[in-house]
């Protein structure tokens, strides 16, 4: 196979690991999962239909806080798991978690501020051990999505539409996400979609 090819074949396997390590770290830490599982297309995008808290709600209860900073351990959780099959990982591939990670951040603390670089590191790290210690989980996961035959697109809610601009995906929903993750004892919180809406848990 050309090398170049087969860097691209590489890449695309590896996106399975981050959206499978976005989905582990989701359960592990009982945040519930959507029913759509987890996703990816041929061009290196992918989508994992978790919950999580996004910016814009900026009260800071101690709710707000865990939310906050569990979300950015799922967030970080989706380049250590692409990296550690990936090494040559590009900045861009991760733009997009970087970019909320930081927007959560934001809301806790002065931007670049002392206590917000310190607030990052910790749960980068925390997220690190968490993909270490769950690297199994990940692992069958992974696998199992990457060994997936491309199929058409499937049509999503709105709310989840544009992750990609692919026609093909591979897919694992989340009822075969629960079967292939109980073994490893994770048991995923499954939340089905109201009416196609996504309706986020008041606590999770």
């Amino acid at each position: 196979m050309d090398p170049l090819q087969q860097l691209k074949l590489e890449y695309q396997e590896s996106t399975a690991y981050h959206e499978a390590a976005h989905e582990v770290a989701c359960i592990a830490q009982r945040i519930p999962v959507r029913e759509f599982g987890l996703r990816i297309d041929s061009k290196g995008h992918g989508a994992s239909h978790t919950y999580r808290r996004s910016a814009g709600d900026l009260n800071n209860t101690e709710t707000d806080i865990r939310e906050r900073e569990e979300s950015n351990v799922l967030l970080f959780a989706g380049y250590w798991g692409q990296v550690r099959v990936f090494a040559e990982i590009e900045d861009d591939a991760i733009a997009k978690d970087q970019s909320q990670i930081d927007e959560l951040l934001d809301e806790m603390y002065p931007h670049k501020s002392v206590d917000w670089q310190a607030a990052k590191n910790k749960l980068r790290e925390e997220s690190h051990g968490l993909v270490a210690e769950y690297w199994p989980a990940i692992e069958a996961l992974a696998k199992t999505l990457w060994a997936k035959p491309w199929k058409p697109q499937e049509k999503l809610p709105t709310i989840d539409m544009g992750w990609s601009d692919d026609k093909v995906e591979k897919s694992i929903d989340a009822k075969e996400v629960e079967a292939i993750v109980k073994p490893f004892g994770l048991n995923p919180i499954i939340l089905a979609d109201a009416a196609g809406t996504w309706i986020r848990p008041a606590e999770y």
